[in-house]
């Protein structure tokens, strides 16, 4: 990657940071108010959510779109067509309107929505990324965070979060949101029993969503941008990593703000995304154990 173009500084950043979040969250909210159920708003908020970092990163940094890389503008670019394309399309509600009708009623599985969604991610926001890395930007995946080896160096740091996380998540399974929302497939439950085997398939599926996920907020989106603008860029990633959980509990699509930037931060630090996957991983596992625990349900 190459060496950042324009100068940044902590001052900055906060402005910045403090003026995204105070935008950010009252539109976060005037989706769920309002804007939900309209067709085609998911797209507007993306674009909408863009919009709103640039015109701010003008004003509070007096920097301009055009004063980036070329690199750095293909990144905007084709991140917000790959998450306009990822949340049209690459979700279960997509699988269960254009394919399962196709499938013999015989032959459908509880969990081919929820792999459908995992191997979309992985298309979409992994192996997609990665090629217009390397063939198009011509530039090292390992630039781009797509690196395992010696990128564990800030584990004992990644280890400290799950540990504070564990408390709120046992606090938010009990929610009534929390608990009609997770887990995300209700097709390892069947009555008052889930099954272990099919446990173990959608986390597995559940992970490869979560790697390919981390490595486009935090691989391809901030390494990107950070390309230019280094933590500058980290606004812009959180603000549509947000929009990207819409959809989810308000509590959790305003607690990704903190986690996005925490990670995204972590990541630009020691140039990777891997240990962020596994321990957004660790957390979905722990949420779920947690909610089908307060519900009663039994395992065979």
């Amino acid at each position: 990657m190459k060496d950042t173009t324009i100068d940044t500084d902590s001052r900055t950043f906060w402005r910045l940071t403090a003026a995204c979040i105070a935008a950010l969250v009252p539109l976060n909210w005037t989706w769920y108010v309002w804007a939900r159920g309209i067709p085609g708003s998911l797209t507007v908020y993306i674009v909408l959510g863009s919009a709103l970092y640039f015109v701010l990163l003008r004003l509070v940094a007096g920097i301009r779109f055009s004063d980036i890389s070329y690199e750095a503008r293909f990144i905007v670019i084709s991140s917000m067509l790959l998450l306009i394309f990822f949340l049209a399309f690459g979700r279960s509600d997509t699988y269960q309107r254009a394919i399962e009708p196709w499938i013999p009623k015989d032959a459908r599985s509880p969990l081919l929505g929820f792999f459908y969604f995992a191997a979309s991610s992985v298309l979409l926001r992994f192996a997609i990324p990665y090629l217009l890395v390397r063939f198009k930007l011509d530039e090292a995946p390992r630039a781009y965070g797509y690196v395992v080896r010696g990128g564990t160096r800030y584990r004992w740091i990644y280890f400290g979060l799950f540990v504070v996380m564990v408390p709120l998540v046992l606090w938010a399974s009990r929610l009534p949101e929390f608990q009609a929302s997770y887990p995300q497939t209700r097709g390892i439950v069947a009555g008052n029993e889930a099954s272990i085997r099919l446990f173990v398939l959608y986390h597995a599926a559940y992970f490869l969503m979560f790697l390919s996920g981390e490595s486009f907020w935090r691989g391809y989106m901030t390494f990107g941008l950070g390309r230019d603008l280094d933590i500058l860029a980290l606004p812009w990633m959180v603000t549509l990593y947000s929009v990207g959980h819409y959809g989810k509990p308000i509590l959790e699509v305003n607690g990704s703000i903190i986690a996005g930037f925490v990670l995204g931060y972590l990541a630009l630090r020691h140039r990777s995304f891997f240990l962020g996957a596994l321990l957004h991983w660790s957390i979905a596992l722990t949420m779920d154990l947690a909610v089908l625990w307060h519900r009663g349900i039994l395992w065979n």
